[in-house]
């Protein structure tokens, strides 16, 4: 009950930056996981939010010491810290974190699953977040985006751009408000 107070509380403050009035429920999460399994070796969740999503990617086997996550909101990065203490943490904006991916690690990311509210962030900056995300996948990398309606929010001119391919992974009427999967891979 706690996580969601502090949500709605934040929500309040700040409702395009969080995109949805509650976390993302079990259903919505274990889709926007469905296709973490032991061959993936580098997981990166953006917009982690208070952990929901990053539950059903560690029921899926990936360490916790090999999960990123990135997550711009200070409270929301100590409840990650505090649920996920071998998960590596980034309290950054994404596009900062996206920017600086390589010189950090020297590798590329198989999986970007991303709670990013895309419709509530200008164009420009959607797109820029959408292209660095690419250009840090690896070869057979995918990007699984949430979204609350029924359009992908991934810009169809970065899939143009890229030769990417786009898919509606599923649909979770069991979500407040009912979310859209949409995977984006190479």
């Amino acid at each position: 009950m706690k996580l969601i107070l502090i949500w709605l509380k934040n929500w309040i403050k700040y409702p395009l930056v969080l995109g949805a009035v509650l976390p993302t429920q079990k259903f919505a999460s274990d889709l926007m996981a469905s296709e973490v399994d032991g061959k993936i070796n580098t997981v990166v969740e953006l917009g982690a939010g208070t952990g929901q999503i990053t539950n059903s990617i560690l029921k899926k086997g990936i360490k916790e010491e090999n999960l990123i996550l990135v997550e711009i909101n200070k409270e929301f990065s100590k409840i990650l810290k505090d649920k996920f203490p071998k998960a590596q943490i980034y309290s950054e904006d994404v596009i900062t974190f996206l920017e600086n991916f390589e010189k950090r690690f020297n590798k590329r990311i198989d999986l970007i699953i991303s709670g990013i509210p895309l419709v509530s962030l200008n164009k420009n900056i959607r797109n820029k977040l959408c292209e660095l995300s690419v250009d840090n996948l690896s070869e057979f990398g995918k990007f699984f985006q949430i979204t609350y309606f029924i359009r992908c929010s991934f810009p169809n001119e970065v899939i143009k751009k890229y030769n990417l391919s786009k898919k509606l992974k599923g649909f979770t009427p069991f979500n407040i408000p009912p979310a859209f999967i949409w995977k984006i891979y190479k």
